[in-house]
């Protein structure tokens, strides 16, 4: 019986030496190209890629591992909720991770548990180096999460800022300045009495926004009270319509803010069963992440728009994470920019420069 040496599929696989060979680049080249690596310059990296997928190469993950001692793998952990995995926020975050990790060659393993689980998964993960690191979303004033990742020592990303921010990597928009910046403008327009539906205050994002809109009245000298809050609870779903029939009860109210577009979108019905009229006696306005499955398109110049991409905050996530992985510098932020689009008449002059402005058509 003879040996015929390699089988075909052996014999067909495209490895780094090949993709070597044919680009006339040493071995370690390659492979911090095709992992992605600063240092390896973004038109080398391009060609790099292109020939492996243009010759078929698919890398050898196990081979990947001895060598670099890393999973290429990052751990996304997620409580369990009725409601938490059809949350369109969270699913537009998910897939913008899931196309960034592509660029990297990395997997995403994600587990969920009930909340005194949460901190064992990590441990779990952590203690077999199944992940390279993790994901984190919806923090938390004095987050258990962050306390033990911290104390870990691993690589972690957080979507969102607590007070300990400049410890990690995180991704984040200005909560606090665009929800200012909202209130402000709508008392600039005349409204002493503002409605504001906002997320869930269990969570740092939802405390930002309401103390953004708060600064806005005490610079705006407006008193406490010409500010009524009315707190969803996480993800916010089905909250809209709810929330705004019990704020137009109170016939002081003039101008309704939503911490979300999901929550103004449900909110319309509500408007249309009662007396008031946007654009007219009531005044709307809106944190809009751009979620592919709401529509808001009926409210366009109809209501004002506060308006950052979730899908932007996923991309953004893997690269922070990545920087982390990588070793590169000492952790750091990144805000997603917000675009803001004021219905026609309201004072766009009180807008920060920070801020882009759209038009109104």
């Amino acid at each position: 019986m003879h040996d015929d040496g390699p089988t075909g599929r052996e014999r067909d696989q495209v490895t780094i030496k090949d993709l070597s060979a044919e680009l006339d680049l040493s071995i370690t080249t390659i492979s911090r190209a095709l992992n992605g690596y600063s240092d390896v310059s973004a038109k080398t990296r391009e060609r790099v890629q292109q020939a492996a997928r243009d010759m078929g190469y698919t890398p050898n993950r196990n081979a990947q591992r001895l060598v670099t001692q890393k999973s290429h793998s990052i751990g996304w952990i997620k409580g369990d909720g009725s409601q938490h995995f059809v949350d369109p926020h969270f699913v537009e975050v998910f897939a913008g991770v899931l196309r960034e990790v592509k660029n990297y060659d990395y997997d995403v393993v994600f587990a969920s548990g009930a909340e005194k689980e949460i901190i064992p998964l990590y441990e779990r993960y952590v203690k077999d180096q199944s992940v390279d690191g993790f994901i984190l979303e919806l923090p938390q004033p004095n987050d258990a999460r962050i306390d033990y990742l911290l104390d870990a020592d691993i690589p972690f990303v957080v979507h969102g800022r607590e007070a300990r921010s400049d410890k990690y990597a995180w991704v984040d928009i200005d909560n606090f300045g665009l929800f200012e910046t909202l209130t402000t403008v709508l008392i600039g327009a005349g409204h002493k009495h503002i409605a504001f539906i906002n997320g869930d205050e269990h969570y740092s994002f939802a405390v930002e926004r309401r103390r953004g809109a708060q600064a806005a009245l005490e610079k705006m000298n407006l008193a406490p009270d010409s500010l009524t809050i009315y707190n969803a609870v996480h993800p916010m779903v089905h909250a809209g319509f709810q929330l705004s029939q019990k704020a137009l009860e109170d016939p002081t109210i003039t101008a309704i803010i939503y911490s979300s577009a999901v929550m103004a979108v449900e909110g319309q019905a509500a408007i249309e069963g009662s007396s008031r009229t946007i654009g007219e006696d009531l005044e709307i306005a809106t944190m809009d992440d751009e979620l592919r499955h709401v529509d808001v398109s009926h409210l366009e110049d109809k209501i004002s728009f506060v308006r950052a991409p979730l899908n932007d905050s996923g991309h953004a996530l893997v690269r922070q994470l990545m920087q982390r992985i990588q070793n590169k510098g000492a952790p750091s932020g990144e805000l997603i920019p917000g675009r803001i689009k004021l219905r026609p008449n309201l004072p766009a002059h009180l807008v920060p420069d920070c801020f882009e402005v759209e038009q109104a058509k």
